[in-house]
Parts: structure tokens; sequence; C-alpha cells
């Protein structure tokens, strides 16, 4: 009988497989529709543009080599035709292309053209999106001053535009670079601004990637609730658009968290389903990193067989792909291995290979590791003189390793200071802002108390004036009347502020004194009624 996981897995597998097959249908339906269009429209420009879009179609599907054909045909008739939008679209499908083969060089001209076209035209949307693409480039190539300034340029153009989506993405492309350069504070920075423009437009993409951004950054910090609760929201919404290569990305996140608190049951169980997925999925430099975190875990565990048995099937994979860097942490972790069942002969040949390629291709922390670990053999063997030698060529890079975290962690700071002094130069910004606006309100404000009562006094002139003229009694009186009630309304506005501060805004408390106010105009319209029918009289004929 099945228990719990293995049914879960079965399921999650059919489930994966009728999706893959349905996507495999509706791409393919996709590109077929504009194999049509392009063999029997007789619009050069729609035959140009749909190339363009069976470039992107068919690169999706995995055949470059066919991508790339399509956008150059694609590119010539735009060129043509003079259509520049159109020529913006197939030089982004060729910068991709050259991209995603990690041709830097290439794909920089083909994105420079872009910005070029258009800055031409006036097409700020163009502009902004070439800025971004050419970011990422940098970005690959770690080049974080470029890559931090082209996608600073592309996210004012979005905002100018109003583009939610690009701005956004602007966003979370900034909090990446600050990620990898160590600098926490602005990162975070950046993925909160982020997901709340995904979280306000409904992008669902968007807000899962920045969810899982903000949880790698809470695990940096060790701080495990946090993280764990920001990569679930982030899993739940990869599976409801069934982002396959993203759900095991967030599995291997969890894991590693729960390896980080020593739960290594549970780490396992999560490594384990992500691999599963990266199989399906056919991802091999995902499958070799969850095979390198599960060896770890057995290794941990002290199961050293089956975490050899792992740690072998990663450095096969590695050596099939290439991967330089993973070579060189699997003779390590092998090398470990054989180390702690005391087959030092052994470890000894794997050490000796890892370092050799640390060293090759620079890696600082695989030359640490390694030279340890030959260090640690050489002392087993006795081989004194060599022991020596790999303990100062670990010391060495060691050192330079600790003044690198030691700088990173200087930058660290100071970036938190800069950001720190900056918000504080907000604030007082904000302030100041604050403080003129209630200056020019109280200077409005000031203005109309004035004009009413210049008002006030017109219309006393008026009253004052009144028997002159040969007028109705009724006139008279709704005349004095409005006056009176004008001047009541204008002296409850002027004196309300002071009534709030004496009464704390207290309503009985402010009815007490109004009442005052207007008991006190009693008299004072008996007078004046008295004073101005009077005048009446007198004015008025025999």
């Amino acid at each position: 009988m099945m228990n719990y996981f293995t049914m879960k897995a079965l399921i999650t597998l059919i489930f994966t497989l009728i999706f893959s097959v349905c996507a495999v249908f509706s791409q393919n339906a996709k590109i077929d529709s504009l194999k049509r269009v392009i063999a029997t429209t007789k619009m050069d420009t729609v035959k140009g543009r749909s190339l363009c879009r069976l470039c992107r179609d068919v690169q999706q599907s995995g055949d470059a080599e066919n991508a790339l054909k399509f956008a150059q045909e694609g590119l010539i008739i735009l060129k043509r035709k003079e259509d520049s939008k159109g020529e913006i679209l197939c030089l982004s499908h060729l910068g991709h292309l050259y991209k995603d083969r990690s041709d830097y060089q290439r794909a920089l001209e083909y994105y420079h053209q872009c910005l070029e076209i258009s800055q031409q035209i006036g097409f700020e949307q163009g502009l902004a999106s070439a800025y971004n693409n050419i970011g990422i480039v940098h970005s690959s190539q770690a080049n974080y001053p470029h890559a931090l300034n082209n996608f600073k340029k592309s996210l004012k153009l979005y905002q100018r535009i109003k583009n939610q989506v690009g701005i956004g993405a602007s966003l979370l492309s900034i909090g990446n670079i600050y990620s990898d350069q160590s600098n926490d504070v602005l990162a975070l920075d950046y993925y909160q601004k982020s997901l709340e423009i995904f979280e306000q437009i409904k992008d669902q993409q968007g807000t899962a990637i920045c969810q899982k951004n903000i949880g790698m950054i809470y695990s940096n910090q060790g701080k495990f609730d946090k993280a764990l609760d920001y990569y679930q929201k982030s899993l739940r919404i990869f599976e409801q658009i069934n982002n396959q290569d993203a759900i095991a990305t967030c599995l291997t996140n969890i894991g590693v968290l729960y390896q980080d608190a020593k739960n290594y049951p549970l780490a396992l169980e999560y490594y384990l389903n992500s691999l599963k997925i990266k199989e399906q999925i056919g991802d091999e430099d995902g499958i070799g990193i969850c095979l390198t975190n599960i060896g770890n875990i057995y290794h941990q565990q002290k199961n050293y067989s089956l975490a050899l048995q792992t740690y072998q099937a990663g450095l096969k994979l590695a050596e099939k792909t290439g991967d330089q860097l993973g070579i060189s942490y699997a003779w390590s972790v092998i090398a470990s291995t054989y180390l702690k069942t005391h087959q030092f002969t052994t470890a000894k040949i794997y050490a000796d290979k890892g370092l050799k390629l640390a060293q090759k291709i620079n890696a600082l922390y695989y030359i640490v590791s390694n030279a340890k670990i030959s260090f640690e053999v050489d002392s087993a063997l006795g081989d004194w003189k060599s022991a020596f030698e790999h303990h100062k060529l670990y010391k060495q890079y060691s050192d330079s390793l600790h003044n690198e975290d030691k700088a990173k962690e200087f930058g660290r700071v100071e970036s938190k200071y800069q950001f720190e002094k900056e918000a504080e130069e907000q604030k007082r910004k904000e302030a100041e802002a604050k403080r003129l606006a209630q200056i020019e309100t109280e200077r409005s404000n000031n203005l109309q108390y004035l004009s009413i009562f210049g008002g006030l006094m017109v219309l006393f002139g008026l009253l004052a004036f009144i028997g002159r003229f040969s007028i109705p009694v009724r006139v008279l009186d709704i005349s004095l009347f409005a006056t009176l009630l004008i001047l009541f309304e204008f002296l409850l506005i002027l004196f309300d502020p002071i009534l709030d501060r004496y009464t704390g805004g207290i309503p009985i408390q402010k009815l007490i004194f109004n009442s005052v106010i207007a008991l006190g105009f009693a008299p004072l319209h008996g007078f004046l009624e008295k004073k101005l029918r009077g005048r009446f009289v007198k004015a008025s004929p025999n």
C-alpha cells in the first residue's frame, strides 16, 4: 500500500505530465498558426513581425537555430519596409538568443541597436526595454555598476510612461543587484516596492518572484519564520500558475531553510521533491544542484555510502554539462566523504584534483575548501611537508576570503548608512514641504478672512446709508438679518481654532461657546433694527 508521500508524488507527476502535454499542444498550435500567416499574408510588415514572433515561440520550444534564422529573415524584411518598431522587436529577440547562449558581446550589440532606433523615433517603451535588457547582460557578467545604471534609466522611463509591469520589473532587477552585492537592506527595500506594484496589478508571476526573493533575504539573515512564510506564499502561487521550474526552486529554498535548522528529514523531503521536478523538465543544472544538496544531507546524517553515491552522480552530470565549478565542488565533497571513512589515499586524489581545478578557474571558496581537505588528508597520511604547504595555502586564501567578506560587510554598512541618510533627507524634505504648504494655507486663509471682513464692512456701510432710500420694511429686515448672520458665521470660523484649543474639540463645550456668541447677537440685532427703522421712518414721505 502506497504511503502518503508516494501517493502525493504520483498525483503530482500525473498532473505535471497532463499540463506538459497541454503546453506542448498549445505551443505547437501557436507555431503552426504563425507559419500559416507567414505563408499566406501579402503584407510584408505582417510577415516580418510574424517571423519575429515565430522566433520567440520556436526558441521557447528549444530550437535555437531555427529561432535565429526566423529572426534574421524577419529583420531583413522589416528593415526594407522601414518598420522601426518591428526592427526593434526582431533585434530584441536576437539579443535574447545570444544572451541565452552566454554570448554577451553579441547580445549587447543587438540591444544597443534597439536603443539607437528607439532614440531616433522617440519610442520610450523601446528605450526602457533596451536599457533593461542591457542591465540584465551586465548583471550576468557581474558588472553591477553598469547594470544598476541601466536598470535605473529603465525605471525612470517606465515611470514616465506609467508602465506598471515595467516599473515592477525594474524595481525587482535593482533589488537583485543589491542582493548579489549582499546589500540586504536596499535589496529588501526594492523587493518590497516591486511586490506592492505586482500585487496592485494582480501579476501573479511577478508577485511570486518577489516573495521568493524576499524569502531569500530573510533566509540569509537567519530569520527562519519570515523566510518560510514568504517561500510558502511564493510556492502556492507558482503551483497555481503551474511554473514547474519555479516550484522546484521554491522547494529547494525551503529545503535549505530546514537544513540550516538541522531538520534533515524535512530538508531531504523537499530536496527529493525538487529533484523529481527537475528530472521531469530536463533541467540538468538544476538536477546537479539537487543531487549536491541531497548528498550534503546524507553526509550530515553520517550516511556516507549514500552521500558518496549521490555526489558521484552529481559529478557525472557536471562533467557532462562542462560545469567547472560543479566539478570542483563535487571533487571536494567526495574527498571529504572518503576522509570521513578513513580512505585517505582516495581522498587525497580527489582533493588534489579539486584544488587544481579551483585554482585554474580562480574559484576562491573552492580553493579554501579543497586546501583545507588536502591539509587534513596529508596530516592523516603523515605527509607533514605537504600538509604544511596546504595549510599555508588554506590560510592565505582563507584570509583573502575573510577580507572579501569584510569588504562586503563594510559595503553593507556603508549602503545602510547611505540608505538611512537618504531616508532622513527625504523626511526633512517632506517636513519642509509640509511647513511651506501650511504657511501657504495660512496665508490663503488670512486673505479670505480679510476679504470676508472687508465685505462685512461694505454691508454695514450700506446698512448705515439705507435710510437714504425708499425700500419696503421686509427688505430692510432681511438685509439686516442676512448681514448679521454672515457676521455670526464669520466669527464662528474665526474663533473655531481657538475654541478647539480650549475645549479639546468636545462638541458640548463648543456648543456652549457658540451659544454665548449667538446670545450676544440678540441685543445687537435689536439695536441695529431700531436705528435703521428710525432712519427709515424719517426718510419715508408723509
